[in-house]
């Protein structure tokens, strides 16, 4: 049996950093981003939804370009680590830029220049993290390696998303002009130039310590671009349409739900600061609960674990929509359930790897770009769409920005924010019982690449 490459400890550890960064400019953009347009800047919400719809639209042919020509591109730094660092210093300025808007109210000018900056910011978002996502499947041949890698990023993401929702509603109010009693455009902007800042040597600590040890055949090498080619490797692979598809629910019912929270709990919990604890526990608790992944993915395989993830937090969302808003102990008892089960992502992320050898012992062709890049496409198509419908359904509902709400805009919000998420999970819990690659056939396919690997070494 030939020698499998791995990854250094150094690598795995700091390939979480990647994600923790992009948190830090993602995260407060999905989180912050659709409130700062209606409350702020004063957009209406109808063409908040339409920014967001047209900017997936968009990414729906981007991605999938990104993810073909970083899979093409050769470089002294391999295919994939060169968009990191050079991706990056271009994100953190464009997503400081999202939280400008020199035309104020609801003018076209206004919409325009949101529109067009949200739409060049996930464009960066895709050109740095569809490759570094990338990296999790080339970094090592081993299968509970990649769990550790892919844990380290689940990690990264959940220590990201804790920083964040810890941290903003404290630095919003106290960069917010003096006396406010919520945050204002200062406090937006000030406090995206601190996390655009930080997210930079981070997204340099995954370049400097990741080497590509998985090499693609060969002979794929010097392919042409096709888009057609790109789009039939994906929609031809089985297992990552499926994986696709319990990705995008699932990232719309975590994401989407971020995206709408703090309307919930500003408007039904009636706190601003108490954004901080609801946000931030799932994640805090996440961050322990991901170190079991490995474990728990070796006893009871993969896919089993993404079931009881999606199902514990359907379980702890359930518990938040049925609670009264003044019982507060009873929300966060459902928030912390929410959080216990928060490891689904380690899980689909080496799904995703899985489907690349699959799809190349079938056809010999690598694709680790393109279909990392449907993980990027998934998790902004889960925070737009579930922001961009999540205001519709509260406007729905009588929700009216900066004022107290009925009682039918609180219902309204609540199950935005907590009952639909739990039933998208439900749906994401039915279609795992589509993939039945077992872990032992992911092994099986990998043992015979690598075989077939070795062989075409040999005699070039």
């Amino acid at each position: 049996m030939e020698k499998k490459l791995r990854a250094s400890k150094a690598a795995v550890i700091c390939y979480g950093f990647g994600d923790l960064a992009s948190q830090f400019v993602w995260t407060f953009v999905g989180s912050y981003l659709t409130i700062f347009y209606t409350d702020i800047v004063g957009i209406a919400p109808v063409a908040v939804s339409a920014i967001m719809i047209i900017a997936r639209i968009w990414d729906a042919i981007n991605d999938p370009m990104m993810g073909a020509i970083a899979e093409r591109t050769k470089s002294r730094w391999g295919r994939f680590r060169p968009y990191i660092a050079f991706g990056c210093p271009f994100l953190a300025i464009f997503s400081v830029l999202t939280f400008t808007n020199p035309f104020s109210g609801q003018s076209t000018a206004g919409v325009l220049w949101a529109g067009i900056i949200y739409i060049i910011a996930g464009m960066l978002y895709t050109l740095t993290n569809i490759p570094y996502g990338a990296m999790a499947a080339v970094m090592s041949e081993d299968a509970n390696q990649r769990n550790q890698i892919n844990t380290s990023r689940n990690v990264g993401m959940n220590a990201g998303m804790a920083l964040v929702n810890a941290l903003s509603p404290i630095l919003l109010l106290a960069l917010s002009n003096k006396g406010a009693e919520v945050a204002d455009a200062k406090g937006y902007l000030s406090t995206v130039i601190i996390y655009a800042i930080v997210s930079i040597p981070l997204f340099f600590a995954v370049f400097f310590t990741a080497r590509e040890n998985v090499k693609p055949l060969a002979s794929t090498v010097n392919r042409k671009f096709s888009f057609k080619e790109t789009v039939k490797n994906l929609v031809t692979n089985k297992y990552l349409m499926i994986v696709t598809g319990i990705m995008a629910i699932q990232m719309t019912a975590f994401m989407g739900r971020i995206a709408v929270t703090s309307y919930w709990v500003i408007y039904c919990l009636g706190s601003f600061t108490l954004i901080s604890l609801i946000m931030t526990l799932p994640t805090v608790i996440g961050i322990f609960t991901s170190l079991l992944v490995p474990f728990l993915a070796k006893r009871m395989g993969k896919r089993n674990v993404l079931m009881m993830s999606l199902l514990g937090q359907c379980v702890g969302l359930l518990i938040m929509y049925f609670a009264p808003f003044n019982n507060i102990s009873m929300i966060i008892v459902g928030d912390v359930l929410f959080g216990i089960f928060n490891i689904g992502m380690p899980m689909t992320l080496s799904m995703v790897a899985d489907s690349v050898d699959y799809m190349e012992e079938k056809t010999g062709v690598r694709t680790d770009g393109t279909a990392y890049a449907t993980y990027g496409l998934a998790t902004k198509f889960g925070n737009a769409v579930g922001g961009a419908v999540g205001v519709l359904i509260i406007t729905a509902f009588g929700y009216i920005p900066n004022a107290e709400q009925t009682a039918e805009a609180m219902s309204g919000i609540n199950i935005t924010v907590n009952l639909i998420p739990a039933i998208l999970y439900i749906i994401a819990f039915f279609l795992c019982f589509l993939w039945n690659m077992s872990d032992k056939d992911a092994d099986g396919i990998r043992e015979r690449l690598m075989q077939r690997h070795a062989k075409e070494e040999k005699n070039a």
